[in-house]
Order: structure tokens, then sequence, then C-alpha cells
């Protein structure tokens, strides 16, 4: 069974425009440096606020990918972790867990090999699913449970999600992956609106091998 599945579903909490200098604009970007490196917001660390600001939103968008029943599978960073760096991803995969969300957080996700960074780049040079794809392993695939949720900082088009689930498909095809990011990114300013804009949505593989994500 080929894990090239098309479609992929995800959640996220907030948006984030890399462009544009309005006030909620601004505060998207600060939101995002803050995640990224999981720096502290008066008394917790970004991903403890934004984990329980989703705790206490009734209900909860997210609440279908990080329900008592999911395994939370921290996504691994273009670069190549090394020991003691943050990874924000897990950061966040245990502030969550801390909150209630997820069964366990499992580590089961590797990068073998360093990939470009999607921010950094421009589109037509973003790493696609499939490199993502190759430059991931799974750790003790049979440990993986029957549902798990990739949780990563920022979601773009979603090619990393897309490819870290597709390498937990080529080694169990019978788990049921999904995502769950912290901020989506909104490129264009005229399309953003807020800040919290909570969504369950779709990442779509293209003919051209390109990530679509909507919304």
């Amino acid at each position: 069974m080929t894990p090239f599945r098309s479609e992929f579903e995800f959640a996220s909490l907030a948006a984030y425009c890399p462009r544009g200098d309005g006030t909620e604009i601004r505060k998207s970007q600060t939101l995002m440096r803050q995640l990224k490196g999981n720096r502290m917001l008066r008394d917790e660390s970004a991903a403890a606020f934004v984990s329980r600001r989703l705790r206490e939103m009734s209900p909860p968008a997210a609440v279908a990918v990080l329900g008592s029943d999911v395994a939370l599978v921290p996504v691994p960073r273009s670069s190549l972790q090394k020991a003691g760096a943050l990874w924000p991803a897990l950061e966040i995969a245990q502030a969550l867990h801390a909150q209630g969300f997820g069964s366990r957080v499992l580590r089961c996700l590797h990068r073998h090999t360093a990939v470009g960074k999607a921010a950094t780049a421009s589109p037509k040079d973003r790493p696609r699913a499939r490199i993502h794809f190759d430059s991931l392993e799974v750790v003790a695939p049979m440990d993986l449970p029957a549902s798990v949720t990739l949780v990563d900082d920022v979601i773009t088009r979603g090619a990393q999600m897309l490819g870290a689930a597709w390498r937990i498909w080529a080694a169990r095809p019978d788990v049921v992956v999904r995502g769950f990011a912290v901020i989506r990114t909104i490129s264009r300013p005229e399309e953003f609106s807020a800040i919290a804009a909570p969504c369950a949505g779709r990442v779509t593989l293209g003919r051209d091998e390109d990530c679509y994500r909507v919304p």
C-alpha cells in the first residue's frame, strides 16, 4: 500500500501574516517569534500559554485531532536536532499533554537529513512533501497507536506535515494520522483578519506535487 495519500486533515488555533504593518498583523508576527523561541509570556512559556488558551476555549476547535485517545507526535525541525537544542514542536506537544490533550507524547519521528526552511525560502524553493518524507524515519514503528496527531508550531502549505504523515503511513498504513499546528500562515495581508482564528482544514497534494492548504 503506497504511503502517498493526497489529503491530510489538520487543525490550528491562530493565524499569522508575515507581511504588512497593521496592529493585528504585527501582533501575529510577535506571537510567531515567541512560539518559535518558546519565550516566556509573563509567568509561563509561549507553548504553555497557547495550550492553556486552547483548553479554555469552548469547545476548542482542535478537539477532534487532540482527543484523549491520540498520541501527540512532534514534527522534527528542518535542521538536524542537536542535543539540548530547542525543539518547538516537542515543547508544544508536552504543553498540550499537560493540559489534558492526547494520551501521551510520542517522539517517534527522526530527521536524518536536513532540509531547507520553508519560512525563508521562496514558494518555488520550499521543500515539498516528498523531500520531507525522504528525510524522516520512524523510530519503533510497532509502538505507534491506532491514532496519532502530528504537532508543529506553524503550518504554511502543509508539505512538512504531509511528508511526516506519509512516513508514518509507510511504516504503519493502518494508523490514523492528522495534524495540529498552533499557527497557520496567511501570506496576503488583505486576507488576514485576526490572530485568534481556530479552524479545521485540509492539506491537498496537487498534480505538480505542491501542497495546497484550505483554509
